[in-house]
């Protein structure tokens, strides 16, 4: 190549150079304007949301210090009086080495709780799933039946659900083999007038349904009002600039503890039990028990779960 084609060469070349180095400098620029942006859209978020956020943070900090008593309550529904009511218990009824009745309890208990809220996912109609077993019964119940399941549960030791399988989300609960064998036992465990008995001592002044309920009731204004909180200032922000959705950690925080309310608030609703506290069928007294301390773990997970929604302003603010 001679001197001649390199000067004929050498602005063509410096131009497309220069053309690159353009292009690369305008991308640059164009990525730091986007940078800014959305930075900037992110501190005009904080701004527009801090509030929001500081209320999510501050009715989450109110709940946790007021269901103290509650939590407790719940507790000892789901753990102690299980182990009042295996002081009735027939143990030889129930197979050649059957678990605790305490046990068997408890995990009928979770199954129902996990079934009705979608292991913890769904609060706000657990309600309404926790007493199914009360409203539509068991179904039919038979010896073969009862016998056949015993077949498979029989001197195990790990829960039902991992002899049987875990309960299917798109049946009711009642169908399930594992939930069933549950109920079997305390049937077959402790008789009719058995739980006739421990039904009217948890409703005695100072059971443990009593206690509970009791409890429940008197804070029952206290959620009303720290829900309301939160679903004015959702509310306040839907037609504004940057509505709560523009904020997806602050938005499904704020969903989430405004389910777990409106489920706590469900369960508290008394009229549940109503006809059911002073005489009630003996066919719904294990449906009861059951959906009693249902109600209990899903009390305590609740205030668990709402606990962890009260993240600061700066981390609930999209990043």
């Amino acid at each position: 190549m001679d001197y001649k084609y390199w000067l004929d060469f050498a602005p063509s070349a410096l131009s497309a150079i220069a053309g690159v180095a353009a292009a690369i400098a305008a991308f640059n620029s164009l990525k730091v304007s986007r940078e800014s942006q959305s930075i900037a859209e992110q501190s005009a978020l904080a701004i527009h949301h801090g509030e929001a956020s500081r209320k999510l943070a501050d009715v989450s900090e109110t709940v946790s210090a007021q269901t103290k008593g509650l939590y407790q309550c719940a507790m000892d529904v789901w753990t102690k009086w299980p182990r009042e009511v295996e002081r009735s218990d027939h143990r030889e009824a129930g197979g050649a080495d059957p678990r605790p009745l305490r046990h068997v309890l408890s995990n009928a208990g979770e199954m129902l709780e996990r079934h009705s809220t979608n292991d913890g996912k769904q609060y706000h109609r657990a309600r309404h799933d926790i007493f199914s077993v009360i409203r539509s019964g068991m179904g039919k119940l038979s010896d073969s039946e009862y016998h056949k399941l015993l077949k498979v549960a029989d001197c195990t030791c790990i829960d039902f659900e991992g002899t049987f399988g875990v309960p299917r989300r798109d049946e009711s609960i009642s169908e399930s083999s594992a939930f069933r064998w549950a109920y079997y036992q305390l049937e077959r465990r402790v008789g009719e007038e058995g739980w006739g008995q421990i039904w009217a001592n948890a409703w005695k002044t100072g059971g443990w349904l009593r206690t509970y309920c009791n409890e429940f009731e008197q804070l029952k204004p206290a959620l009303e009002r720290e829900l309301e909180l939160l679903e004015v200032e959702r509310k306040r922000l839907l037609y504004t600039v940057f509505p709560l959705d523009r904020n997806e950690p602050l938005h499904r925080d704020y969903n989430r503890a405004i389910g777990i309310l409106e489920g706590l608030i469900g369960v508290i609703e008394l009229d549940l039990f109503d006809g059911y506290t002073d005489d009630p069928h003996p066919a719904d007294l294990i449906p009861l028990v059951i959906s009693s301390v249902a109600a209990a773990i899903m009390t305590v997970r609740a205030i668990d779960d709402f606990g962890k929604t009260g993240t600061d302003l700066f981390s609930t603010v999209s990043s």
